[in-house]
């Protein structure tokens, strides 16, 4: 079972004090430069700005200036094809490729940021968050570069007005904007592993309007190891070969419709849709078959409106966003079962930003911001499209934030930012236990269906110190909050293997074999963590970038799976849903 840690997790959870440094590429710690693509030259940059999380009111604030900034011309520069691989060059950043997290079974590539992985560091798409609401993880091959202008990275210390579960940072992704009449750009291409590549992304900036158009499809079949691998495979097949037999396919649609009446308001109306299939090779193709798991579907789509709109001779904007976005999922083969598993989840969102600098010195800003997600599930027969009864499944949770943010200048060299945000979260859930129905006859005790409200109040504050244009010295604070996902929340089975007894127990005979059960813990509390750090962005000499950060960070209650319990539900191995913590200080690690 999930539950809370009874002590701080200090190495396994990045706090540690470490000492960051990178030489970097330019356009990674600077705002955009502009790309020439189009049959018009302009001076206008592709960056969607509406789709960036900080609003500014005219020059960049201290806080966007380092976060880390990817740009198009190093992605395309890397042949970085999906987000994952771009993020392998941020400092801070360490990339999971899919054969390395491979042994989980999952082969998805994912990233962590200062030793956060994705459950603490939320992806967003032009703002609008894209979550997995089952689990918190999202596959970071699945989010494509075609059409992307950049990506950026808040590490550790972020805008409040990311909102809640930013416990390790936001990592945003950035889509293109027309910067001309008739603006093109194009690929098509192949490489090693059967690689077949193509989009096209289109689009024309008018005086009062602009509409943004892309498609891409990509399939890989194979990749190419650095030596032969001899032995035998997930399907039993003894292999001797150099390829790894995983396929991935992946094609994704969008389409973006803008009015710009003047200067400084913009409504904007985007549509994307994205379908992409992972399976492994098949017998009788020469290579390693690593899995025999299955993900025929790995579906998103998303409808969102956002807008920015300045009052009072531009002192005052709103920015509103609403957002529907749903990810279906199927997963066969979980576990040599050649079930199928569905997810079909759906999160509704809306929120409103109003921010001013009627004060002098200030920019002050409001978010107020609701989310609803849904996760339902269900099975299939094996090798049939046909449901199977009693293993339906549903989850809702819902969130209530309100976010204030002030960020003061003194002079033109100090600044600072205070950020608070309060989340309230309340959950419910259906048919949870089914997995463990027959436990629960034996011990109803054990079907615990309460799912508390819990809400949290995070804050957080920056200095800043700008020598010169060129550099900024910076000083933050922050205390971050995560919430349980559904999985750790109502995740429940029987683990499908039994569980010697071990000497000592009063629950079974030592060396019997009872069933393992695991429970769900619908009490389950949040993790927080505290981040401090020194750091520093410039160019200390021409040419030369640099971003170094001296940062501790200590989490709190963190969630982990606790011990197999052989007493408390004598004849089983369960594991424990008790959420007890023990609040302990933690030591700097140098």
């Amino acid at each position: 079972m999930i539950k809370n840690s009874s002590s701080f997790k200090i190495s396994k959870i990045s706090a540690a004090l470490l000492l960051c440094f990178s030489v970097a590429y330019a356009d990674q710690t600077t705002q955009p430069t502009d790309e020439i693509e189009s049959t018009e030259q302009t001076t206008k940059s592709n960056v969607f700005t509406l789709g960036t999380v900080v609003v500014s009111a005219s020059v960049p604030q201290s806080s966007e200036l380092f976060e880390s900034y990817i740009g198009k011309e190093t992605i395309d520069l890397l042949e970085a094809k999906d987000v994952g691989e771009a993020l392998q060059y941020t400092p801070g950043v360490f990339y999971d490729s899919p054969i390395a997290s491979g042994n989980s079974g999952r082969f998805e590539s994912g990233v962590t940021v200062r030793g956060y992985g994705l459950r603490y560091v939320p992806i967003y798409v032009d703002g609008i968050p894209v979550y997995i609401p089952y689990d918190g993880y999202s596959d970071m091959g699945r989010f494509s570069t075609a059409d992307i202008s950049s990506i950026q990275v808040a590490k550790g210390y972020s805008s409040v007005m990311y909102g809640h579960n930013t416990m390790g940072g936001a990592i945003n992704i950035v889509t293109m904007k027309p910067r001309s009449k008739f603006d093109f750009s194009g690929v098509i291409g192949t490489g090693t592993g059967d690689v077949k590549e193509t989009s096209i992304n289109i689009g024309t900036l008018q005086e009062n309007w602009y509409l943004q158009a892309g498609f891409s499809d990509r399939t890989r079949k194979y990749t190419r190891l650095a030596d032969n691998y001899v032995g035998k495979d997930a399907e039993g097949q003894f292999v001797n070969s150099d390829k790894y037999l995983y396929n991935t396919k992946d094609r994704r649609a969008n389409i973006k419709l803008g009015w710009t009446p003047n200067a400084t308001d913009e409504y904007v109306l985007s549509y994307s849709k994205q379908k992409a299939k992972k399976y492994p090779g098949h017998i009788g193709h020469k290579g390693f078959i690593p899995t025999t798991w299955k993900w025929p579907k790995w579906d998103r789509e998303t409808i969102s409106f956002v807008s920015t709109t300045w009052l009072m001779d531009n002192k005052i904007y709103i920015k509103p966003r609403l957002y529907y976005d749903t990810y279906k999922n199927t997963l066969t083969g979980w576990r040599g079962d050649p079930k199928g598993s569905h997810y079909d989840d759906k999160a509704f969102g809306a929120s409103v930003e109003i921010g001013t600098t009627a004060i002098n010195n200030h920019l002050v800003k409001m978010m107020l911001s609701y989310k609803d997600e849904t996760h339902e599930s269900f099975d299939t027969f094996p090798n049939s499209s046909l449901h199977m009864p009693d293993s339906d499944s549903k989850a809702t949770q819902k969130f209530y934030s309100i976010a204030l943010e002030d960020t003061i200048t003194f002079t033109e060299q100090w600044e600072a930012q205070l950020g608070v945000v309060y989340t309230k979260r309340k959950a419910t859930a259906s048919d949870i236990g089914i997995n463990t129905q027959h436990l629960l006859n034996t011990y109803p005790s054990a079907n615990s269906m309460l799912a508390p409200s819990y809400d949290s109040t995070d804050f957080q504050a920056a200095l800043f110190y700008k020598p010169t244009d060129l550099d900024t010295f910076r000083f933050t604070v922050g205390k971050k909050t995560r919430f349980p996902s559904f999985k750790e929340s109502y995740s429940n089975y029987a683990g499908g293997s039994e569980r010697k007894c071990p000497k000592g127990q009063t629950g079974c005979k030592p060396g019997e074999f009872v069933p393992s059960i695991t429970l769900q813990n619908p009490g389950l509390k949040p993790e927080s963590a505290l981040n401090i750090e020194l750091g520093y962005n410039g160019t200390p000499i021409d040419g030369l970038t640099m971003d170094t950060a001296l940062f501790y960070s200590q989490s709190k209650d963190a969630i982990d799976r606790s011990d197999f319990d052989y007493n408390t539900f004598p004849g089983y191995a369960f594991v424990n849903p008790l959420t007890y913590l023990e609040k302990l200080n933690a030591k700097v690690l140098s």
